[in-house]
């Protein structure tokens, strides 16, 4: 012990000594959190940004990556609705129920949860806002908001161009190739053109015939044009397009089975062509049993032939924007119109991950919205300054799911049926917002803000069926015809305390309403009874530090937030069944403490930490979780998750970095390291609570060394994540008797070429 308060000492002894030699200052960091340009040590929000650089130098090129290094943000892409969470709040399983998390990209809002599976493309930062923010970024952002900005063009000529290569631990590797031009078109036009391949080869190792999961080729196109009308009035255009084609499983782990013993779901199996055997066993080993050959079902009557069936996903999406700003002498009027659509088709299996084709589906959506923008931003002011704006979007989802399900022998012909379901949802909403910050002395502000929405929504859903292994035509029957309308109204208001208590050091109160608007339950055995949810309400209450000190040199913000949840929506399994529904769930709780810092310890080394306590669980919530795990079932043989923690909510959450930077360390080349450990808590990431579903705590290691030359035109690196290779269950979900899960991706070592000119 003795030893090791003497290291202790020792460490301490050499941070001060460090810190009283420093001479080096912390870069500024602006963001657009309140909707102005402010840096983020200025803003009352509890808000992480993330730079382009940042994103270079760790290897960030997705949101699933980013979730790694921002303090209580959650993602899976793998997930069957790539959702996001934060402070343990998000979304579910299902497709009709709304993002908790509101995604902006260029000021534009971004309501499907489904778009959030493509990359990153030409992007400059990204700024994570934990909390409520329904004032000025609208429904939908009960939890929080992401923003992203990508690169506008610039009116002298640029250009980059950037490879990449990097191999997964198990199987295959990913290869990417991006790169941008940029410059003046004429006196008053600049324009700039970015464009990303990218070709990855699943991580997982396939034991039958087909692909190693999941096989993906990604391709996108972004044109912007910037054009100055007049010394006061600008218009950028932009558009954007999107696709990727994903071939194979990246659900395709079955972590548990359920019902028969093990030795029956084997058998099962030699219907998809994957021998019986001890070669198979539930588990997280990044090995799938998926087979994309013909497969058999075995009804009483003999083999059907069922077909072959590969698992995957498509994906185009397009976006056209159009934004003008135009300066007045009392401030800025900035006006968007954005149009944007996708095609989206998902090919999964479940009950089995495609071990023994039990259930196979084809969901397809096609999805388009326009969306109109009015604001008005005042000058800066001494003492009273303001936003207020108004807002419009129409858009239409057209859905539609069809599915197998293959019990192979188990009871007469008619218990193999095919599903159609078909859906469609017409949603408009306009909004009114306005926010004024008053300056009631040098150094005590109050910001406070309203925002009133109205939405409506049409519904239409329709279930046919059939005897699985006829021919569809007039054999297969509607069932239940549904066709609804709900409209809502909300008042969301918010209210900011801020003191300067001295140039480097800011506190702040804040109180807002969070709204994430109601809808319909489309995935329901049973479509008799209300399928309506009703709207999930947060308030929200914060505490915030904000400092510098050392002479700028090292950044602390400190966040405490009480969030309380009003009828917080839940999508879980209906018992027996591979069906999910939506409901509200009782009354819920999610606070914690939010830590960020930076420290320029000199000109050569920074280092940084973050870390998020949460302690989100349920007030009071029985009966309506649908099935869950037997420790929380009451007496009636109801599910009891009172007290219960919330799905992706773990308690603990940090992540730690040192940076360490040299002027002409290699023959006059610069040489960048930096090395990253990141920790996350035991979890659940679904509902039900079921052990399979727990995610144990990990640590992830990585790191990267670049080098960059004279002219810094150009970068080298190596790039090394999960070094330690660990197995984290990333997704699982009930699916049937069984589960499907899915891994994130083991260790991966990627080597990048920058070039620019």
């Amino acid at each position: 012990m003795k030893i090791k308060n003497q290291a202790y000492l020792a460490a301490g002894s050499a941070l001060l000594f460090l810190a009283s030699q420093s001479n080096a200052a912390l870069e500024e960091v602006v963001v657009t959190a309140t909707k102005r340009a402010e840096t983020i040590q200025d803003v009352p929000v509890s808000v992480t940004a993330v730079s382009a650089d940042m994103m270079a130098k760790v290897g960030i090129s997705d949101m699933e990556d980013l979730s790694a290094v921002v303090p209580n943000f959650e993602i899976n892409s793998a997930a069957v609705v790539p959702n996001l969470y934060i402070r343990g709040l998000g979304g579910g399983l299902t497709h009709s129920i709304e993002q908790s998390v509101g995604r902006f990209v260029d000021d534009v809002y971004i309501s499907r949860a489904a778009i959030n599976l493509h990359p990153f493309m030409d992007v400059a930062s990204v700024e994570v806002l934990r909390g409520p923010q329904g004032t000025l970024f609208g429904k939908n952002t009960a939890a929080g908001a992401l923003i992203i900005h990508t690169n506008d063009p610039t009116e002298e000529f640029e250009a980059g161009l950037n490879l990449s290569h990097g191999q997964y631990a198990t199987t295959g590797g990913v290869t990417e190739v991006n790169g941008f031009l940029s410059g003046g078109l004429s006196d008053t036009v600049s324009g700039r053109l970015a464009f990303l391949y990218k070709d990855k080869e699943g991580f997982y190792e396939n034991q039958a015939d087909g692909p190693d999961g999941a096989q993906r080729e990604d391709m996108g196109l972004q044109a912007k044009l910037q054009i100055d009308v007049s010394d006061v009035t600008t218009v950028g255009l932009k558009l954007q397009y999107m696709e990727y084609e994903e071939n194979g499983n990246d659900t395709g782990e079955m972590s548990a089975t359920g019902g028969p013993p093990l030795g029956y779901w084997q058998g099962l199996s030699v219907n998809s062509g994957v021998a019986t055997g001890s070669e198979f066993t539930p588990g997280l080993d990044w090995k799938i049993w998926n087979n994309c050959a013909e497969a058999l079902s075995t009804p009483a009557s003999g083999s059907v032939d069922i077909g072959a069936f590969c698992p995957g996903r498509d994906m185009e999406t397009t976006s056209l924007v159009m934004d003008a700003d135009h300066e007045l002498e009392s401030g800025s009027v900035k006006f968007i119109v954005a149009y944007q659509e996708y095609d989206y088709v998902h090919r999964f299996n479940g009950a089995d991950g495609g071990f023994a084709n039990i259930f196979r589906a084809t969901r397809s959506e096609q999805y388009e919205s326009a969306s109109t923008e009015l604001r008005f931003t005042s000058e800066e002011s001494d003492s009273f300054d303001y936003i207020t704006g108004l807002y419009f979007e129409d858009s239409d989802l057209a859905r539609q799911q069809d599915s197998d399900l293959n019990l192979n022998g188990i009871g007469p012909n008619t218990a193999f049926i095919r599903k159609h379901e078909p859906w469609t949802q017409a949603t408009e909403t306009f909004a009114a917002f306005a926010q004024g910050r008053w300056y009631f002395t040098d150094r005590v502000t109050g910001i406070f803000g309203a925002r009133w929405s109205t939405e409506t929504k049409d519904f239409t859903f329709e279930e046919y069926m059939t005897p699985y292994g006829t021919d569809a035509g007039d054999k297969m029957y509607k069932i239940n015809p549904r066709a609804e309308s709900r409209d809502e109204s909300k008042f969301t208001p918010s209210a900011t305390l801020q003191v300067d208590v001295n140039e480097e050091i800011n506190i702040f109160a804040t109180y807002s309403i969070g709204h994430k608007t109601g809808g319909f339950s489309d995935r329901v055995d049973s479509q008799e009874g209300p399928i309506q949810y009703d709207a999930e309400l947060i308030d929200g209450i914060e505490l915030g530090m904000k400092g510098l000190f050392l002479d700028d040199a090292l950044s602390l913000n400190i966040t405490f937030y009480h969030m309380s949840i009003e009828g917080l929506q839940l999508s879980s399994q209906v018992p027996g069944t591979v069906d999910f529904k939506v409901g509200n769930a009782a009354d819920s709780t999610s606070k914690g403490i939010e830590v960020e810092s930076n420290w320029a310890v000199n000109d050569s080394w920074t280092l940084g930490a973050n870390y998020a306590y949460t302690n989100a669980t349920y007030d009071e919530y029985v009966g309506g979780a649908g099935d869950c795990a037997a420790e929380y079932k009451n007496a009636e043989g109801a599910c009891d998750l009172s007290g219960a923690t919330l799905q992706y909510a773990p308690k603990n959450k940090a992540s730690a970095y040192a940076e360490y930077f040299a002027d002409d360390a290699v023959n006059g080349w610069d040489l960048s390291a930096r090395l990253d450990v990141s920790y996350t808590d035991d979890h659940f990431t679904d509902v039900g609570l079921f052990d399979f579903t727990f995610t144990k705590a990990y640590s992830v290691l990585g790191a990267s060394i670049r080098l960059i030359s004279p002219d810094e035109n150009t970068t080298i690196s190596l790039i090394g994540r999960n070094l330690g290779n660990e197995k984290i269950n990333a997704w699982t979900a009930p699916s049937g008797p069984n589960s499907i899960s899915a891994m994130a991706a083991p260790r991966q070592i990627s080597v990048k070429l920058g070039m620019s000119f």
